[in-house]
């Protein structure tokens, strides 16, 4: 059995369906504090061969203690039709913009109220794109309130494991020693650097899944399969 474990992000980049698409299980962690000004809400899209941040504007409550599960988005700036007119002028001539932007829009234009079913949303749709079956489960329903190394072991253990795959990001908290004594293998993923068809003259890499789909339609999968691998 093999488990991958990760905040549900907002319309992800690529390497993120190449763990979901790697392991038996991949598990929303959704129960933790939710960080502001992060992933969780936030991604990049290529726009006049420049970087575009799009971000979720959220509504502030319980700074210190508020659950990526809790978090309600924040509509009174209208930011849903400022995201279709965005992504329309960035990729209304890319190859496949007509096979997903309909569906992608249909979903930004329930207007959903929580972001965590927001972000699973698109991330669903995006592994359907994919050809991703991975189960999907979170950590809310598991009852584990542990920490860190000892949360992400805890739900490793509960799941009976036998190999972890992490990000990389996780490398300063998670020990791979610690992982070994519970009888767990424990692995750090690494996507290599890659290149494909993106309009404009200036290719930009690890923007978000959207992106690539964009531009390269059914071969997105292949992509990122072709260029999944392990840190030494």
């Amino acid at each position: 059995m093999i488990i991958g474990i990760s905040q549900p992000t907002f319309i992800p980049w690529y390497g993120y369906f190449g763990l979901i698409e790697y392991v038996d299980e991949f598990i929303f962690l959704d129960h933790v504090q939710f960080d502001r000004r992060s992933w969780q809400q936030r991604n990049y899209i290529k726009i006049k061969n420049e970087k575009k941040l799009l971000t979720i504007p959220t509504i502030k409550e319980n700074r210190d203690s508020q659950k990526i599960l809790d978090v309600k988005i924040d509509h009174n700036s209208n930011f849903t039709s400022k995201f279709i007119k965005t992504i329309q002028h960035s990729y209304n001539k890319s190859k496949f913009y007509n096979d997903y932007s309909k569906k992608i829009f249909d979903i930004f234009l329930k207007k959903e109220k929580n972001l965590l079913k927001l972000n699973v949303e698109l991330i669903n749709y995006f592994c359907e794109i994919l050809n991703i079956k991975t189960k999907m489960s979170f950590s809310s329903n598991l009852n584990i309130f542990t920490k860190k190394q000892e949360l992400i072991k805890d739900i490793c253990k509960l799941k009976r494991c036998t190999k972890y795959v992490s990000t990389a990001g996780a490398k300063n908290y998670l020990n791979i020693d610690e992982f070994m004594k519970a009888g767990i293998e424990l692995k750090f993923f690494h996507l290599n650097d890659f290149k494909y068809s993106q309009l404009g003259t200036k290719f930009i890499p690890k923007l978000s899944i959207m992106d690539l789909v964009f531009n390269e339609g059914p071969k997105s999968s292949e992509y990122i399969k072709a260029n999944f691998s392990f840190e030494k």
